[in-house]
């Protein structure tokens, strides 16, 4: 095998640790595995796209986090992983409607995938204020946009898209708190 090779197999089984150790929530552990995925493989899309989500999650530093989803999804195109990623980012850095864009991007190159599906729906969609002249927090507001919804027979927002798209707590003794 040649060296190029064992390389990229290296860069692979970081990969595959890694992630398996951001799904168990140990953050710490899966960046330092996608950064030696990166020391490997810096090209690899997949690779890519997860050390940046750590960099921004992990290192607090959103702009090298950045550059490297776009970079991947740029390579790419929009894969559903790598969609998903930039959305979980665009959450950790308070960017909602940024997340619900690039999901529905997702969705539109993979109708069929579950995960882009599930993510879009956890987000919900605001709808414009009933009276779009008061602001959204008015109370007559709040009231009316509330009877719409249930007037519309539109199920309630899941609980789960802090966890299913990676909006995780402050990680410990990085001067978050």
């Amino acid at each position: 095998m040649s060296a190029d090779g064992a390389r990229r197999d290296e860069a692979q089984l970081a990969l595959e640790e890694g992630i398996r150790l951001f799904e168990a929530g140990d953050l710490l552990g899966a960046h330092a595995h996608f950064a030696q995925a990166h020391r490997r493989a810096a090209g690899e899309v997949r690779v890519l796209s997860w050390y940046g989500l750590t960099l921004v999650l992990v290192e607090r530093n959103s702009n090298l986090g950045m550059a490297l989803s776009d970079q991947a999804l740029r390579f790419a195109g929009p894969e559903p992983e790598l969609c998903l990623n930039q959305a979980r980012l665009h959450l950790a850095l308070g960017q909602r409607d940024r997340a619900i864009r690039i999901l529905i991007r997702g969705v539109e190159g993979a109708p069929d995938d579950e995960r882009l599906q599930r993510a879009l729906a956890s987000l919900g969609r605001r709808r414009r204020p009933v009276i779009p002249f008061l602001r959204r927090g008015n109370p007559l507001n709040k009231l009316l946009g509330r009877l719409r919804h249930r007037l519309s027979g539109a199920p309630g927002v899941p609980e789960v898209a802090p966890a299913m798209l990676g909006r995780l707590p402050p990680t410990p003794g990085r001067g978050d708190g």
